[in-house]
C-alpha cells in the first residue's frame, strides 16, 4: 500500500505544480446602480405657488372645453381646483408645462411640479386629438388618460383625470 502512496503523492504534487495560477485577488468595485434619468428638465418657477382648490360651481364643465391650438412653449400653472375624488393634490402647487412638438413625436407635454419643499415630480406624455384628446405617458407615470383641454386667448385650460375617479382643473399661462 505504502508504494501505492508513494507515486499518487509525486502525482499529486506534479498536478499542483501545472495547475493555473490563483487570480490576484483585485479589491472588487462595488456595482453603481444605472444612472435614473430624469423625464425632462423643465423646472418650475418656485415663488409661483399656487393654491389648490376644491371645485366650485362656476368651474367649467369638460364638455365645456373646445380645444384649439396649443402653442409650442413653456407655461406656468396659475390656477388648481380639485374635482370629485382627485388625489395628492393638497395644499400649494408650483408647475411648469412644457409643450413641444416634433415630426417624429407629434405634440409633447413635459411637466415638472413641486409642493413647498417637496421633491419635483416630472413626467412626459404624447398629446394626441384623435380619435379623442388623450395623454399617454412616455416617462414618469404609465398609461394614457383622457384630455379636456381649451385655449383661450394665450391661456391653456387642461382637465386631467387621474386614477381615483376625480380629475384636475388646471390653467395656465405662457411664461414671460
Amino acid at each position: 500500500m505504502r508504494h501505492f502512496l508513494k507515486p499518487a503523492a509525486a502525482a499529486a504534487a506534479l498536478l499542483a505544480g501545472c495547475s493555473q495560477p490563483a487570480p490576484s485577488q483585485a479589491p472588487q468595485q462595488p456595482e453603481v446602480p444605472p444612472a435614473i434619468e430624469a423625464c425632462n428638465s423643465v423646472t418650475p418657477d418656485a415663488a409661483r405657488q399656487i393654491a389648490v382648490t376644491d371645485e366650485v360651481a362656476s368651474t367649467a364643465a369638460a364638455a365645456d372645453l373646445r380645444g384649439g391650438r396649443i402653442a409650442p412653449g413653456t407655461y406656468d400653472l396659475i390656477a388648481a381646483t380639485r374635482i370629485g375624488a382627485a388625489t395628492g393634490w393638497r395644499g400649494t402647487r408650483a408647475v411648469a408645462l412644457e409643450v413641444s412638438e416634433d415630426a417624429d413625436n407629434g405634440v409633447a407635454f413635459n411637466w415638472a411640479g413641486a409642493a413647498p419643499g417637496g421633491e419635483t415630480d416630472r413626467w412626459t406624455a404624447s398629446f394626441s386629438e384623435e380619435p379623442s384628446p388623450h395623454m399617454t405617458y412616455r416617462c414618469g407615470r404609465m398609461g394614457d388618460v383622457p384630455v379636456a383641454f381649451a385655449v383661450e386667448g394665450a391661456a391653456l385650460q387642461l382637465r386631467l383625470t387621474d386614477g381615483a375617479g376625480g380629475s384636475l382643473a388646471l390653467t395656465f399661462q405662457p411664461r414671460a
